[in-house]
């Protein structure tokens, strides 16, 4: 896919576009240097990320994980990638204290590990890929404009829930 070279300041999809083209040609050179470098599929360094990013860190109840990794997995698709990660060490499965019925994906000392490894490589390959073509106040302006973007859709969705 290759962006328009034109684009109009009053077409609001215009930046849309852009955005979704520079982060698909981002993500498949970011998913084949986790794949070649740190042999890891991206879905699992995206679970562990979220489990490393947790509070408190390196757990979360599965539902909340799930919720984090749809639409990209649907429920059965979510169920086998935590399978396969048991599987290979990387998490296990809890139930959780706060309510017994529930439970709770926790990141293995090999997880952390896997995770720490394949960081390494993803923010290398975001750097290469992504980060060389910005000037350091483009990358803060940009960051500005996309965080604004999500706190507002938060704060949409809360009003929303709310309302409800």
């Amino acid at each position: 896919m290759t962006a328009a070279r034109t684009t109009h300041a009053d077409d609001p999809l215009a930046s849309w576009s852009a955005l979704v083209t520079v982060y698909q040609s981002v993500l498949h050179d970011v998913v084949a240097a986790l794949e070649q470098e740190a042999g890891l599929d991206s879905g699992v360094f995206s679970a562990l990320a979220y489990l490393e990013r947790a509070e408190p860190p390196h757990r979360l109840p599965m539902g909340e994980l799930q919720r984090a990794m749809h639409p990209r997995y649907s429920q059965p698709g979510f169920s086998r990638l935590v399978q396969r990660m048991e599987a290979d060490g990387l998490v296990e499965r809890r139930s959780d204290p706060a309510d017994r019925r529930a439970t709770v994906i926790v990141t293995t000392r090999a997880g952390r590990k896997q995770f720490r490894t394949a960081n390494v490589v993803y923010t290398d390959a975001l750097r290469v890929s992504f980060g060389r073509h910005l000037r350091d106040d483009e990358h803060a302006k940009l960051a500005t404009v996309l965080t604004r973007v999500v706190d507002q859709r938060a704060g949409a969705a809360r009003d929303e829930a709310r309302s409800s």
